[in-house]
């Protein structure tokens, strides 16, 4: 059999040396290099930390894991992999941390708050307690009190819906009076959980519209600012005298100038003459590239003028 070989200070007094060293790093450096540095076992150095009181091993530095992150966020709520997912794909920078023989996603935290004012829109402060995370940027507060309003208008999002809400939701709309605004504000859900919920239940009566106008260049430029700021549908759409699902459809369509295009060249010259033909599908992107999209289609065309 082959013999372990005995750490070189194995069964030896701590110095004080080695526990400042110890509690310098703890947290910055893994449990193995430690180890390595200080000629000790891991485990040694994993006592030693205990001994000294220095916690968890990511308490005495500035990032945290990702599970905690989301748990933070969400108020103690255990989520799925969709939504952490969901912020990884939009570029929340994660790192990968190892622990003895375990590995795990880490952030750091003023890299998040660097991230997350860029993405104030994905985000949900309502049920995330103040300085949780520590001190806060400013415009923490403010995102905070938009979402916490929300929360109390349209409730939880995704709620299930009842059968109460189902049968109310089914004699307002036999009544022929109420917009999608009207009945989302009656029901609290966000309008396009009406919309989707009347699509489930198979209804054949509709909400009455509400006027079509068109969109001005300085209420698209708002809309971007606001969404920019972390502000919802619903808020950007009081804000414009409009309703949540157009302001949401107008976002998209700045998002998919393409797509609408196609839409429409399909509908004017039928699917058949414009199957195959190049398109980009529908994109997610930030009010930046929107910018960006449309100062090219613009220099674009007075190239062709």
């Amino acid at each position: 059999m082959r013999k372990l070989k005995k750490a070189p200070r194995a069964k030896r007094n701590w110095t004080p040396e080695e526990e400042a060293y110890l509690s310098d790093k703890w947290g910055e450096m893994s449990v193995l290099n430690i180890a390595k540095k200080l000629g000790r076992s891991d485990n040694a150095v994993v006592v030693r930390a205990q001994r000294l009181g220095l916690g968890a091993h990511l308490e005495s530095d500035t990032r945290i894991s990702v599970n905690q992150l989301m748990l933070t966020l969400f108020g103690g709520v255990a989520l799925g992999a969709y939504t952490r997912d969901r912020y990884i794909r939009y570029g929340m920078p994660v790192k990968k941390h190892r622990v003895k023989n375990n590995t795990f996603l880490v952030i750091d935290i003023p890299e998040f708050w660097k991230w997350a004012e860029q993405h104030k829109d994905i985000l949900n402060f309502a049920s995330f307690e103040a300085f949780a995370l520590g001190p806060e940027p400013a415009w923490v507060k403010q995102k905070r009190k938009l979402d916490v309003e929300r929360h109390r208008a349209i409730g939880p999002h995704n709620a299930p819906w009842t059968q109460a809400e189902d049968g109310k939701l089914i004699r307002m709309l036999s009544q022929h009076r109420f917009t999608y605004e009207q009945l989302a504000a009656e029901l609290r859900h966000t309008e396009g959980a009406v919309k989707r919920r009347i699509y489930d239940l198979q209804l054949t009566e509709r909400p009455i519209r509400s006027p079509s106008k068109p969109w001005t260049p300085e209420e698209e430029e708002i809309l971007l600012q606001m969404m920019e700021q972390g502000y919802r549908f619903e808020n950007i759409a009081k804000s414009l005298g409009r309703t949540a699902l157009g302001v949401r459809g107008k976002y998209e369509r700045l998002q998919n100038p393409e797509y609408i295009r196609r839409y429409h060249r399909e509908r004017r010259e039928g699917f058949e003459a414009t199957a195959g033909k190049d398109y980009l599908g529908l994109r997610d992107i930030r009010p930046e590239e929107i910018r960006d999209n449309i100062r090219r289609r613009e220099a674009e065309f007075y190239e062709i003028l």
